[in-house]
């Protein structure tokens, strides 16, 4: 399985659950935001956790991908994915979304603006991978973040969502969420290579993916 960011929330997740490459692309958001959208993005599955620039440009990505915008247990080429309404503080439209493939569990957050409810984590419990966002803004602080990781328990962390050059909203930096997060293992690298023998054991990874 490799992870990849490409800004904001938005991430790419390939995997061969059966057999060939299976792509899901998570978030996409659009030009507005201020950071540009990369054009050739294509998948099989695209998720949108909310409507508005910055979560739901599902037309920018490419391919004739399968959409899933309402809750709901979906399975597309052998990828299972399980999306649940977790809605934001303004009770507005929101969902978290479980992918499992190749043995493997990632539990994404979206946009989400709070802390997840005691049923919400029921869908996030026992993932090997949280990706949630850190920045603040209309996501999540830094501080929310970090308690969530900590009632979830992932192996692996990945941040998205925070401040980047040109993004428009303001945002805090990921140093603000490393700092709330305190020291553990670490992972810088522009796409995250995983299998399920190669999985943490004992300790938390903070993977940061690099644009």
């Amino acid at each position: 399985m490799i992870i990849q960011s490409h800004g904001l929330s938005c991430v790419s997740i390939s995997a061969k659950p059966v057999a060939g490459d299976v792509s899901v692309v998570l978030d996409p958001y659009d030009n507005s935001t201020g950071l540009r959208f990369p054009r050739t993005l294509s998948a099989d599955v695209v998720f949108s956790s909310r409507k508005g620039p910055e979560h739901g440009n599902l037309a920018g990505v490419q391919g004739s991908p399968f959409a899933i915008e309402v809750p709901g247990e979906y399975e597309v080429k052998g990828i299972m994915l399980d999306a649940r309404v977790a809605k934001l503080k303004d009770n507005s439209e929101h969902m978290i979304l479980r992918v499992s493939a190749e043995g493997m569990t990632i539990g994404f957050m979206g946009g989400l603006d709070r802390a997840p409810s005691e049923k919400e984590l029921e869908l996030l419990e026992g993932v090997d991978i949280l990706v949630l966002p850190v920045g603040g803004g209309s996501v999540m602080t830094p501080k929310i973040a970090v308690e969530t990781i900590q009632k979830v328990e992932p192996r692996v962390v990945v941040p998205v969502y925070y401040k980047e050059e040109n993004v428009k909203e303001k945002l805090e930096a990921l140093s603000a969420f490393k700092k709330e997060l305190g020291p553990v293992d670490e992972e810088e690298t522009v796409k995250y290579k995983i299998t399920k023998s190669n999985l943490p054991q004992d300790k938390m990874l903070l993977v940061v993916l690099k644009r």
